[in-house]
């Protein structure tokens, strides 16, 4: 959801510009600050990212706005960009506010880590949609 920008009603704006200072803070980029200090080592280590994974839901902010933040910014671009499917239950994409959410832990509780990995890894292709069914 975006918020509408003052005078012009038609043009919606997106607070992702926010998103990517927090995030780059978060792992020490520190450039240009007053006193002096330059990036931090886990910045160094992190930055830029080989592998830039997110759903496919938000590709256009993050492979069109950030990487236009950055390169004003004067800093590299993620290597790649790959947008992943979604984990649908029962049909539907999974969402914590339908209340349609398979939780881990009483599977894991069940069957342990390793049976719920090997299911995820078997019934799901990379990058694209899966179905989780709930079977009693």
């Amino acid at each position: 959801m975006g918020v509408p920008w003052p005078g012009d009603p038609e043009h919606v704006f997106y607070v992702w510009y926010d998103a990517l200072t927090s995030y780059m803070s978060g792992i020490g980029f520190v450039d240009g600050e007053p006193d002096g200090k330059k990036d931090s080592a886990k910045f160094k280590k992190f930055w830029p990212a080989d592998l830039h994974m997110i759903g496919k839901e938000i590709i256009r902010f993050h492979a069109v706005y950030w990487p236009a933040f950055l390169m004003a910014a004067g800093l590299p671009l993620p290597d790649r960009i790959f947008a992943h499917g979604w984990l649908l239950f029962e049909q539907e994409k999974m969402s914590k506010s339908k209340g349609n959410v398979a939780y881990p832990e009483p599977i894991v509780k069940v069957l342990g880590n390793d049976a719920l990995r090997y299911y995820l890894l078997r019934e799901t292709a990379f990058g694209r949609m899966a179905i989780f069914r709930a079977r009693r």
